[in-house]
C-alpha cells in the first residue's frame, strides 16, 4: 500500500465519524449539559488521531476488519446472510449478541486491573463530550480484536452487508458521550442517551459500576447493573482523584503515568 493509499483508507474511515463530532459539538453549544472549556477537547483528538494511525481504521472498523478475516479464513459457525426478508433478522441478531458482547467486555474493563489501568484514561475526562467517544488507550483495539471481535467471526459467518450495516450504527457512540441534557425519563432501558451514559463516567460514588451497556440497555437490567437517571440528573464526570493525563506522552503510556510522574520529578 503506497501512501496516498494509506492516507485514502485513514480518511474514508475517519471522515464520518469527525463529521458526526463535528455535529454533535454544534448541539452541545446549543444545549449543554454543562459549561465546558473547549480547550481540554484537544487531548480527545489526540487521542482519536493515534487510533486512526496506529489501526489506519476505527474501533467499528476494527470489529469489522477482524469478523471479516476470521470468515475469510473459514470461521463462522452460523451464517446471516441479508438476502430479502433475512436482513433484518440477520442484523438484529448479529446487532444484539455483538452488543451483549460489548457489555461485558466492557464489565471486564472495570473488573480486571491491567485492564482498568488503560480504560481508565477514557474515564479520566472531567468534560465528557462528542470527542470523548474515542479518548481510549491505543491497546485496546487490539485486545478486542483477538478477544470479542474474534469470537464473533467464529460464532457468526455474516454476510458483508450486515457488517457494514453494523459499522454504520456503531456511529452512534458518539451520541451517548454528547454534553447535552437528553435522557428517555422511565423508558431509559430503551437505548442508551447521554443522561443514561454520564451515570457510568460520574466521579460520585454512588454511581460507580453502572450503566455499561453500548447500546441497549436492556442487558444492565438483566445483569444487575442498571441504574435509572433521576429528573434533571447530571453529575460531575471523571475518576477518582481527578487524574487526568497531564501532557501528550501520558496518553500515549496511560498505564505507566506514575512512573513518568516519578521520573520527571
Amino acid at each position: 500500500m503506497t501512501l496516498a493509499q494509506f492516507a485514502a483508507d485513514v480518511a474514508w474511515k475517519s471522515l464520518p465519524l469527525l463529521g458526526l463530532i463535528m455535529l454533535a459539538g454544534l448541539a452541545e453549544r446549543r444545549w449543554p449539559a454543562e459549561a465546558q472549556r473547549w480547550r481540554g477537547r484537544a487531548v480527545n483528538l489526540g487521542c482519536m488521531a493515534v487510533y486512526v494511525l496506529g489501526f489506519a481504521l476505527l474501533q467499528q472498523g476494527t470489529a469489522a476488519l477482524t469478523v471479516l478475516a476470521v470468515n475469510g479464513a473459514g470461521g463462522g459457525w452460523l451464517a446471516l446472510p441479508a438476502d430479502g426478508w433475512h436482513l433484518l433478522p440477520s442484523f438484529l441478531v448479529y446487532t444484539l449478541v455483538l452488543d451483549l458482547g460489548e457489555y461485558a467486555f466492557h464489565r471486564a474493563q472495570h473488573r480486571i486491573p491491567a485492564l482498568w489501568a488503560m480504560h481508565s484514561l477514557h474515564h479520566s475526562d472531567t468534560a465528557m463530550n462528542a470527542t470523548t467517544t474515542d479518548r481510549h488507550f491505543w491497546l485496546e483495539p487490539g485486545i478486542k480484536m483477538v478477544t470479542l471481535y474474534l469470537a464473533v467471526g467464529l460464532l457468526f459467518k455474516p454476510d458483508p452487508v450486515i457488517v457494514g450495516m453494523y459499522a454504520v450504527l456503531g456511529l452512534y457512540n458518539v451520541v451517548p458521550h454528547m454534553n447535552v441534557r437528553w435522557g428517555l425519563g422511565r423508558a431509559a432501558f430503551l437505548i442508551n442517551t447521554p443522561q443514561f451514559h454520564r451515570l457510568h463516567h460520574s466521579m460520585l460514588p454512588q454511581h460507580y459500576d453502572c450503566n455499561f451497556a453500548g447500546l441497549f440497555p436492556v442487558f444492565d437490567l438483566l445483569f444487575g447493573t442498571y441504574r435509572q437517571p433521576a429528573a434533571g440528573e447530571y453529575p460531575p464526570t471523571g475518576i477518582a482523584g481527578g487524574d487526568v493525563p497531564a501532557g501528550v506522552l501520558e496518553v500515549l503510556a496511560w498505564p505507566l503515568r506514575g512512573r513518568l510522574r516519578k521520573n520527571g520529578g
